[in-house]
This record gives structure tokens, C-alpha cells and sequence, in this order.
């Protein structure tokens, strides 16, 4: 038999039980010994620094606590012993005599005036007069007290020295909360700040995102009119480099049309400033070099420098040396139908305002050149069909094609 089942449970435990009952039964907890003491131990403690020959005032210090607070007394006898005291932990309250064995107490009051500890003074003498209550009030000390002590005066103007002495703690302890709350709330206001200005950011790049749409829109629309129901290539060719002209200005521009696999022939062009032989050289080169390459890329093609320039048309980038030039291929259904290549001098370059021109054009150029193929095949259909190829009853079908 386990030797511990016949044993009571100790006073303590069927103490804490019943307490535990008494809590459930009254639905709020009760006050218990052991809370008391811990609120007890929350108090704070005063420290009041002592400076005299005389340790006579301690009795009546002790007295003078605060209510909800209890004093802990440093003595000292000299400066140098309430310095040292000084050195090891800051005090809340120093009383000090001037008259002091290593030198004048008035001192200690100037020097933890000046600190930034928070520390109160009052000043204790046997001698009073004008000048040495001048010289405490100097040193910061907020009362002076005269020797032979009246015990309840001395208690009175030591406990409002208290009462000042706390108040400046809490208004301290105040300072620090909002200076750190100041401090989060700049640090707040920092990243408020970097995502307003990230935000601003996003906002106009959307807006030029969403202006450049817009200027697309806006010149295929135009674009749109100038070659609607237009079914004539020549006519189409000659519209479209119309239009690239007035929006460019003076320029040389050429449009390329694939006449087999990755070649390439003169649809029209405009000459602005090249000579007619270096103009037919420069064109046949463009159209047998610079134009299939154009139509591999889905992306504009604007060269700014020469070295650009030579990578592109190799050999006869001598021609156009120092201009600038802008290609694009003119695509339906993922098919190059069209190159179209414009060039000039670099002093004048081409603005953004034409890129967004020639983005604009490519697609629906392609898409204008694929009707005009289409309506082309199924006119040469019905001539077909016309001629009595097929279904000719005078004709024998002999299953093969008369091409």
C-alpha cells in the first residue's frame, strides 16, 4: 500500500482549494494574501540622499513617505561620500547642508541641477539668512530648511517637496512616452510617406501607360479612315506612305512587299534628300538586306547610331551614315505582308509621338494588305470558274487540273 493514501492533504492545499472554491462560488476573484504582497512589491521606492554631519533628520524622513511609496535612506557625511553614493545610483531627493567637512554642499545642489538626472533639493542650515536662501534657489533647491527642526513643519514642506518631486517624475515619464510615440509616429509618417510617393509613381507611370493607348487609339482610328474600303494596292501604298509623311514631316520612307520565301521588293517609296542613283542603290539594299531582318522582329526597330545602323545594312550603312531610321513589319495572322522603313538625318530625329504612329499603322496595314490579297484570290477564282474549267459539259473530266 502506497504509504501516502492515508494522509491528509496539508493545511495549505485545503486552503488553496477552498479559496478556489469561494472564487468559483462568488463568480469574481478574491483578494489573497499572496496577491496583496505582490501588489506590495510594485511600490516604488523612494531614495533620499542624506548629506550632513548630523543624522539626526533620518527618524523624521522616514515619516514623510508618500502615500503607495516607501523612502530607502543613503546617508553620507561629505561631498565625497555623497558623490560615490551619486556614482552608483541616482536618488529622487537630496537634502543637503552646506556646511559640509570637504567643501560647501551648495555644490552637490549646482551639480545635480545641472544633470539631467531628475533629482530634487532642499537645503538645511543653522544659519539662515538673505543671501544663503538666495544662493539655495540659485543651486535649484526648492525649500530651506532651518535646524533646530520643527517636526510637523519639516514633515508638511518635505512631503510637498514629495508631492513636486512626483508630479515632475510622472510629467518625465509623460515626455518620454510621447517622445517615443513621436518617434513611431514619424516613422509611420516616413512609410506613409515612401507609399504615398510610390503610389504617385505607379499613378503616372499609368497614366502615360494609358496615354500612350489612348494616342494608339487615336492614330489607328485616324489611320483606320484614310484606308477604309481602300482595295487598290497602289492607292493603299500611296495613302499609307501619305500619311506617315504628315505625321514625320520631310522624310525618305519606303514601303517593301515579299515577293518570295525571306525576299523582299519596292512597293513605293518617298525620296526627300537622297540623289536617284544613290536612292535606287540604297532602296534594292533595303529591300534585299534590311527588310527581312525587319520582318523577323515583332517589335519596332528605331536605330539612333551608327553602329546600329552598320549591324542592320552591313556595307551601304555608308549611305546613311549619321541618320536615324525607323522599321516595322506590317503582320496579319503572324505573316509579314508589308516592310515599311523611314530614314533621315539624325539632327532631326524621330519623336515617340511617330512610334506610337507606326505601332498603330503595322497591324492594320497588315490586316488591309491580307483583304486586298484575299479579294485579289477570289477574283482570280471566279475568272477561273468563268473560263469553264470546271463542271464544263462539253468538257470530259479527266481528274487533272489544267495547271
Amino acid at each position: 500500500m502506497n504509504r501516502y493514501q492515508n494522509q491528509q492533504p496539508s493545511a495549505c492545499w485545503r486552503g488553496s482549494e477552498v479559496i478556489r472554491r469561494e472564487k468559483v462560488v462568488a463568480g469574481k476573484p478574491k483578494s489573497s494574501g499572496i496577491d496583496v504582497a505582490r501588489r506590495d512589491t510594485t511600490n516604488r521606492t523612494v531614495r533620499v540622499l542624506l548629506v550632513d554631519t548630523d543624522p539626526s533628520l533620518t527618524d523624521l524622513l522616514k515619516q514623510c513617505a508618500p502615500s503607495g511609496e516607501s523612502v530607502q535612506l543613503v546617508y553620507a557625511r561629505s561631498l565625497t561620500e555623497a558623490r560615490a553614493q551619486l556614482t552608483e545610483k541616482s536618488v529622487d531627493l537630496a537634502i543637503i547642508n552646506p556646511a559640509l567637512p570637504d567643501g560647501n554642499g551648495l555644490d552637490l545642489a549646482d551639480e545635480l541641477n545641472k544633470s539631467r538626472r531628475i533629482t530634487s533639493t532642499i537645503i538645511i542650515g543653522d544659519e539662515p539668512s538673505v543671501e544663503s536662501a538666495m544662493k539655495a534657489i540659485r543651486a535649484g533647491a526648492l525649500d530651506f530648511i532651518v535646524k533646530p527642526f520643527d517636526d510637523s513643519d519639516a514633515t508638511e514642506r518635505i512631503k510637498k517637496v514629495f508631492a513636486k518631486q512626483r508630479k515632475g517624475r510622472d510629467q518625465a515619464q509623460r515626455v518620454r512616452r510621447l517622445r517615443r510615440l513621436c518617434k513611431k509616429l514619424n516613422q509611420a509618417r516616413a512609410d506613409v510617406s515612401k507609399q504615398v510617393d510610390i503610389l504617385c509613381n505607379d499613378l503616372v507611370t499609368a497614366y502615360q501607360e494609358l496615354a500612350g493607348q489612348m494616342q494608339q487609339v487615336v492614330q489607328a482610328t485616324e489611320f483606320g479612315a484614310v484606308i477604309r474600303d481602300e482595295l487598290d494596292l497602289e492607292h493603299l501604298l500611296r495613302k499609307t506612305l501619305e500619311h506617315l509623311v504628315e505625321k514625320a514631316g520631310p522624310t525618305n520612307a519606303a514601303v517593301f512587299l515579299p515577293s518570295s520565301m525571306d525576299e523582299y521588293t519596292l512597293g513605293g517609296y518617298v525620296n526627300y534628300d537622297c540623289t536617284p542613283d544613290s536612292a535606287d542603290m540604297l532602296l534594292q539594299h533595303l529591300a534585299d538586306v534590311a527588310a527581312p531582318k525587319v520582318a523577323q522582329h515583332d517589335d519596332i526597330m528605331h536605330v539612333t547610331d551608327n553602329q546600329s545602323l552598320s549591324h542592320l545594312l552591313g556595307g551601304d550603312a555608308v549611305f546613311l551614315i549619321d541618320s536615324h531610321m525607323l522599321a516595322f513589319a506590317c503582320r496579319s495572322e503572324n505573316e509579314s505582308l508589308a516592310v515599311v522603313a523611314l530614314f533621315r538625318d539624325g539632327s532631326d530625329p524621330f519623336d515617340q509621338a511617330l512610334l506610337d504612329t507606326a505601332e498603330a499603322i503595322g497591324p492594320l496595314l497588315g490586316d488591309a494588305l491580307a483583304r486586298v490579297i484575299r479579294i485579289h484570290h477570289r477574283g482570280l477564282d471566279e475568272d477561273f470558274y468563268e473560263d469553264g474549267y470546271f463542271g464544263a459539259p462539253d468538257d470530259e473530266d479527266d481528274g487533272e487540273l489544267p495547271f
